[in-house]
């Protein structure tokens, strides 16, 4: 069985697409609520992280908080 980095996959599906085709991309998987589209929302969010400074990430977290509470 082949070994593969989904990270990489992703990243690399989505290299050379616009603003406007990763957005789309985004909205098409909440949508579509497709089980197999989550492990690239979790890439994006895992680089969004990663490049965001402290401040940003406390915004996250507050929004992330906010939506785990209402459900």
């Amino acid at each position: 069985m082949a070994s593969f980095d989904i990270r990489e996959l992703v990243l690399k599906n989505l290299e050379g697409s616009t603003r406007e085709e990763v957005k789309e991309y985004i909205n098409e998987t909440i949508q579509t609520r497709e089980e197999q589209a989550l492990p690239g929302m979790g890439v994006l969010f895992e680089v969004v992280w990663q490049k965001s400074n402290s401040s940003e990430k406390e915004s996250m977290m507050d929004k992330i908080m906010a939506a785990i509470e209402r459900t």
